[in-house]
């Protein structure tokens, strides 16, 4: 059964792979237009969710994905700076990209401070479990606010995006979700809902995105 679980965690974090390989030899080409906003969040959040994941005791097949994510993550990142479209929030335009950058901060302060009382066993054993559950929901609540930008951008202006890494990456978190079920031998595990909400999102924009929507709204625009 281990050997699944690996062979699994390999393809997945392969299929994460291959989806930032097309997504940024799009990105050079200029033909899609990574939401800044979003991949801001997502460089610094997936760090901190793979260091979660490892914490709570993440196999090396379960880590594989989120640390690949948070590496490519890092570099979209890094384009979006060198080409001027990576800053602050007052700059921008969208007020609910400025309430999702603000709330996905207090989220990750909270989340992670407290992670860090706990590390350093500053917590009593009683406010262990909470601690627990503040770590559980902040961490998770991050993903939904990281995707805010990029959903609304995609669902007024589908051109930005292109499907087919959105639906590679879709994939490689479905693998995953499959891969923690086989480990953690059932669905009732904390570790599961970061692929499963990840598989949804990421679904979410391949399906904004799709071809059909694009010529519907440029006919639209005709």
């Amino acid at each position: 059964m281990s050997r699944y679980v690996e062979v699994f965690g390999v393809i997945a974090a392969f299929l994460q792979a291959v989806g930032y390989a097309l997504y940024l030899y799009d990105s050079v080409r200029k033909t899609v237009e990574p939401n800044a906003a979003t991949w801001l969040m997502f460089a610094y959040g997936t760090i901190l969710l793979t260091v979660l994941e490892w914490d709570n005791h993440a196999s090396n097949a379960l880590l594989a994905l989120p640390a690949t994510c948070a590496l490519m993550g890092i570099i979209v990142a890094a384009l979006c700076a060198k080409r001027g479209t990576l800053r602050w929030p007052r700059g921008w335009e969208d007020v609910w990209e400025v309430r999702a950058f603000k709330y996905d901060i207090a989220l990750t302060v909270l989340y992670f401070g407290t992670w860090v009382l706990t590390v350093a066993t500053l917590l009593d054993e009683a406010d262990r479990s909470l601690a627990a559950l503040v770590i559980l929901f902040g961490s998770n609540a991050t993903t939904i606010t990281a995707f805010i930008p990029i959903l609304r951008s995609t669902w007024r202006d589908p051109s930005r995006e292109r499907p087919f890494a959105w639906t590679i990456w879709a994939c490689a978190y479905t693998i995953l979700g499959v891969t923690t079920i086989i480990e953690e031998g059932g669905w009732w595990t904390v570790l599961l809902l970061y692929p499963v909400s990840n598989a949804l999102l990421h679904g979410m924009i391949a399906w904004l995105s799709r071809p059909e929507r694009r010529k519907h709204r440029l006919h639209a625009a005709e």
